[in-house]
Parts: C-alpha cells; sequence; structure tokens
C-alpha cells in the first residue's frame, strides 16, 4: 500500500520571466504541462495527499490559464500553494489568486534583489502590496507569506530588507524592526490577519557539481513529499529541479507503481536508517537541515 503524502510539488512551468541569482537554470527546454496531462496527474493525486504546490521551478502567474489549473485541483478537493515572483502580478489575476482551493501564496521578495530591474523596488512590490490590501478588505481564508530568504552572517542584504521594511512598514503603518529581527530571528512576522513575513537562510541547491557532504543523515523527501516537474518525471523532493533522481513519467506508469517501486522503497527505507544512497542527496547541503 502506497503512502499518503502531507504535500506534493508539481511544475505546472519551468517558465519564470526572472534570472535569480539564487536560482540554478534550467538545463531543460521550456515546457509547460498540458491541461490533459495536470487533470489526469489530480485524478490519481487526491488519494495521496490534499496539498499540492505548484512549484519546482518557474511561476504559475506566467500563465494566462492559471485558473482552469486551479479548477482542475478544486475539481479533486486538492488544496493549493502558489510561490510567484509576483514580478507579473497585475489586478487582472487578484480574482484568479481569490480561487477557492488555494490555501496559501507565497511572494518571493528577494527575488526584486536577485535581478537587474528596470522596475524601482517600490514598482516592483505596490502590486503585491495592492493585492494583500485587497486580501485583507475581502477576508481572504488562505494565508499569505512575503519571504525574505536572504539571511545570513554576513547580513548581506541588510540594504535591501531595510529598503523592503521601510515601504512595508509605510503601507500598513506598521513599525516592525529589522535590528530586533537579525538579532532574534524569528521564522516570521505578522503583518496583518493571515499575512506574514516569512523568513530564512540562503541555501545552495543540491547539485552533481557540489562538493560531496555525507553519505548519512535524513531527509523529507519521499516522506512527507515528492514532486512532479512540467515534463512528468517523478523527483524525491522539490529541489531536485533537473530530475537528476528520476523516479518514473506519471504519463509511462501510474503514480502508485511509481511509488511502490524498488527504486523509491529502497531510498524511503535507506533515510530511515540515516543512510543516503543518491548521489545528488549525498552532495545536498538542505538536508543537514534535518540531521539529528
Amino acid at each position: 500500500m502506497v503512502k499518503k503524502f502531507k504535500k506534493v510539488y508539481i511544475e505546472l512551468t519551468n517558465i519564470c520571466n526572472l534570472k535569480c541569482s539564487f536560482c540554478p537554470p534550467p538545463i531543460n527546454d521550456n515546457k509547460t504541462m498540458s491541461l490533459e496531462n495536470f487533470n489526469i496527474l489530480n485524478f490519481q493525486l487526491k488519494d495521496l495527499t490534499k496539498q499540492l504546490a505548484y512549484h519546482l521551478l518557474g511561476d504559475p502567474l506566467v500563465l494566462s490559464n492559471l485558473k482552469q489549473y486551479l479548477d482542475i485541483s478544486f475539481k479533486y478537493n486538492l488544496k493549493v500553494n502558489i510561490t510567484t515572483t509576483g514580478n507579473t502580478l497585475k489586478k487582472d489575476n487578484f480574482k484568479v489568486l481569490f480561487h477557492k482551493t488555494i490555501r496559501q501564496i507565497n511572494f518571493s521578495i528577494n527575488s526584486y534583489n536577485a535581478n537587474s530591474h528596470k522596475k524601482s523596488l517600490e514598482e516592483y512590490l505596490n502590486p503585491i502590496l495592492d493585492f494583500l490590501s485587497f486580501c485583507i478588505d475581502k477576508k481572504q481564508e488562505f494565508f499569505i507569506n512575503l519571504r525574505i530568504w536572504n539571511f545570513d552572517e554576513a547580513k548581506s542584504c541588510k540594504e535591501f530588507n531595510t529598503k523592503v521594511f521601510n515601504i512595508v512598514n509605510k503601507h500598513f503603518n506598521l513599525k516592525i524592526d529589522l535590528e530586533k529581527i537579525y538579532k532574534e530571528k524569528p521564522k516570521n512576522i505578522r503583518i496583518a490577519r493571515k499575512v506574514f513575513f516569512d523568513f530564512d537562510e540562503y541555501f545552495k541547491w543540491p547539485s552533481l557539481d557540489n562538493e560531496f557532504v555525507s553519505k548519512e543523515g535524513f531527509c523529507y523527501g519521499l516522506d512527507s513529499h515528492f514532486g512532479i516537474t512540467s515534463s512528468g518525471t517523478l523527483v524525491p523532493c522539490c529541489l531536485d529541479i533537473n530530475a537528476k533522481v528520476n523516479l518514473g513519467d506519471f504519463k509511462k506508469n501510474s503514480l502508485k507503481d511509481i511509488l511502490s517501486s524498488k527504486k523509491v522503497t529502497n531510498i524511503q527505507e535507506a533515510f530511515k536508517k540515516n543512510i543516503i544512497i543518491e548521489e545528488l542527496c549525498q552532495k545536498c547541503e538542505y538536508r543537514t537541515r534535518f540531521d539529528t
């Protein structure tokens, strides 16, 4: 019997209109999952999870027909998390992003600082802040996170973060203190009802070109979650963006068959024994956060 997962990451598209310095470039051609395949996938996923995240690489907001994907997930009673740079957010998107199947929306705020922009920071943030005000006024039931995932010991992005906080504080008439955040290192801070700043450190994406980390340790990949690329390949976790640990293609085999395969069960059993068997996982620094 195949286990159930807390969340499944689905890459609707690997296309993004930004080239963030903290994201590795995709090595595959531009690809968007068809609505037909997405429907087949959701039908199979309804017995495996209750929650989807429309993300590996790519930005769901580049899709003009995003509502059709959301409608499909809603049909199968699946809740959706969306992660976006917000770079293409317009008022036309507001109603779509208020879809009743959405559980959470994450805006990657430090995407601005990781690109060369013609926009000012205010021009970048204002549509996001207008959307927040729209949601608050409508008393949205989903969560919204403004992700600031650029913390490091050197405080290398402190100047940028200060500008962001000044703009947000002014918009919401708040007095959030960045110095206090650097000192106390909270995971999040409430901005408004169900709206938060979400903080984390920089992390290095796993790659076969990385230095070896270890063959011992644990990961939540294939335990709490797994991922599916826009081409249909299953991967153990949301960080295997180029499917270096290829578990199978859902267009050729059912999810249940893939997830009960010897390769998957070997990875799962090894993690339970604190053993890392895949080379990509052996070169992943992120998973060391879960080591005990």
